[in-house]
């Protein structure tokens, strides 16, 4: 008998720090105000998180809790 493995799917969410695209730009210091492209950390660049992950980050950053809608 062979059994199959049950794939659950999980939901993801369009990343709300980088709007979806992978990446976003900083500012490269204070005093010069140029624009560099940084990959995005919170969803290693995909531009989608999932729901797992996504709430494992803002459980790590107490501040962004309030950005949050659910």
């Amino acid at each position: 008998m062979v059994r199959k493995k049950k794939m659950t799917k999980t939901k993801t969410k369009i990343c709300p720090r980088c709007k979806g695209n992978g990446f976003f730009k900083v500012k490269e210091s204070v005093e010069r105000k140029v624009d560099i492209v940084v990959q995005c950390p919170m969803c290693n660049s995909e531009g989608e998180v999932h729901d797992k992950e996504f709430d494992e980050y803002f459980d790590s950053y107490i501040e962004l809790k309030p950005l949050l809608k659910h």
